[in-house]
């Protein structure tokens, strides 16, 4: 089984987990939205991945978008109620959590790699 089927069969705890570990690795973070233009009143989850190719396969029809690791922390303090939705794999499994939960261990995993 090569990578790609491997998380995205996994459970969506271990895709979580990936996605905080690769993340703070590549130090990109990839959306189904543009960064520059969330409204962040909006309620809708923002839906991320820790790399394209998990988000082109999920979203085939959506452009795809990328922001720097840091940037993204600065938008989950700005929303620390945000409901983020984790490394979805296209069939009914991710991981929803809130901005402020994410956004701790996304800082605890860099502070391990910086």
């Amino acid at each position: 089984m090569n990578k790609f089927e491997g998380l995205m069969n996994v459970h969506p705890r271990k895709r979580y987990k990936s996605f905080v570990n690769t993340v703070a690795d590549t130090e990109q973070v990839w959306l189904d939205c543009d960064p520059s233009q969330l409204v962040l009143t909006e309620q809708q989850p923002i839906t991320v991945w820790p790399e394209e190719m998990f988000a082109s396969a999920v979203c085939p029809d959506k452009a795809i978008y990328s922001i720097e690791v840091h940037e993204f922390c600065e938008l989950l303090i700005a929303n620390p109620n945000r409901l983020i939705r984790i490394f979805p794999n296209g069939k009914d499994q991710q991981v929803d959590t809130t901005a402020d939960v994410l956004l701790a261990d996304i800082k605890e995993e860099l502070d391990l790699v910086e």
